[in-house]
């Protein structure tokens, strides 16, 4: 079973959504960890198909170590912190591409709405390490 910091992927099927052809990055998380892909525009920028995404998680997508995927997804379901996220995805031509992430949370529904805006690369330790202090400072007693 994954945790909600894997942040399992799942697929938005209408085909009758006006979002459908968007060119923006929208996604909502739901906090037990299954992060939906609202608009195509997720596969035209990384370049899987929609078969590929199918039972994968984030961190499967994620450019980075372990420990700073795992920090960067936590970070994407913290209400009390709404800064933008940054992290680096792998594209299926093997690539990187970096993202920041602006969240909003909702708490009637308990959910995360997220815009994805394609931002200038950066080093993937610069992103690893900002994510890293992050969790640090969110996490009591950490070193």
């Amino acid at each position: 079973m994954s945790s909600p910091t894997d942040l399992r992927l799942v697929l938005h099927d209408s085909l009758s959504d006006s979002y459908e052809d968007s060119k923006v990055l929208l996604a909502k998380a739901d906090l037990d960890g299954t992060l939906q892909l609202l608009t195509s525009a997720w596969e035209r920028l990384l370049g899987y198909g929609r078969e590929e995404f199918k039972g994968k998680t984030l961190l499967h997508f994620m450019w980075s170590n372990p420990r700073s995927a795992a920090a960067a997804a936590a970070a994407l379901l913290d209400e009390q912190d709404l800064r933008p996220v940054r992290l680096r995805l792998r594209c299926r031509n093997g690539r990187g591409k970096s993202l920041t992430l602006h969240r909003l949370y909702d708490v009637r529904e308990h959910m995360m709405y997220i815009v994805g805006e394609e931002t200038r690369a950066e080093r993937a330790g610069v992103i690893c390490a900002r994510e890293e202090r992050r969790a640090a400072v969110r996490t009591p007693g950490s070193p």
